[in-house]
């Protein structure tokens, strides 16, 4: 039997992949936005509680915390994709900002395969930061049809968080996971790290 430590934060990284299509799925049925703000939630709650649970438990394996990071991922996608086909024209006013970011993103993956032969999974501090920016942001459009600066602000915190994951990459020796910043990075590669 697979102990319940061990297969709780799993199916919390799962979930929160899982609930991508979700997301899309609700915004192409023009579903009302209460349901997807709570798949939103829940979502939010996968995220946080699967990476403490884990901790909590000693079970935050290098493989989870890796695929926690592609759930991430998946999942900011699918709630890209839901909010262009909800709210076009606030994407479409974003377009640069987003574009920017989603770019960086992506040469992220090819650059941490070449670097270390699998993705980065660093959790730092920055991308915390980028997706509670992101939580105020989307809420505000899908609730009250409004980006106001919060997209932007968020916009602006993902290309600085993207920026040191790019940096962290290029700084660590070896792959690394829960890299709080590019000062851990440094503090790695001089053998200063606890």
């Amino acid at each position: 039997m697979y102990p319940l430590t061990r297969l709780i934060p799993w199916l919390l990284v799962i979930a929160r992949a899982l609930l991508a299509p979700v997301a899309i799925w609700i915004a192409v049925a023009g579903l009302p936005a209460a349901l997807w703000m709570g798949q939103f939630v829940m979502a939010a709650m996968s995220d946080w509680f699967d990476g403490k649970l884990a901790r909590r438990w000693g079970t935050a394996t290098p493989g989870l915390r890796q695929a926690d990071s592609i759930a991430d991922t998946i999942y900011a996608f699918g709630i890209a994709i839901s909010l262009w086909v909800s709210h076009p024209e606030i994407i479409y006013a974003h377009r640069w900002g987003i574009g920017i970011v989603i770019t960086l993103e992506l040469l992220r993956y090819p650059l941490d395969w070449w670097r270390f032969g699998r993705g980065a999974s660093y959790h730092a501090l920055s991308a915390k930061l980028f997706g509670g920016s992101l939580l105020v942001a989307v809420s505000m459009i899908v609730m009250f049809d409004y980006a106001g600066p919060f997209l932007w602000i968020s916009l602006f915190v993902g290309l600085l968080s993207e920026l040191e994951g790019i940096l962290i990459s290029l700084v660590l020796p070896k792959w690394t996971h829960d890299v709080r910043s590019l000062k851990s990075a440094i503090e790695i590669r001089a053998g200063k790290a606890q």
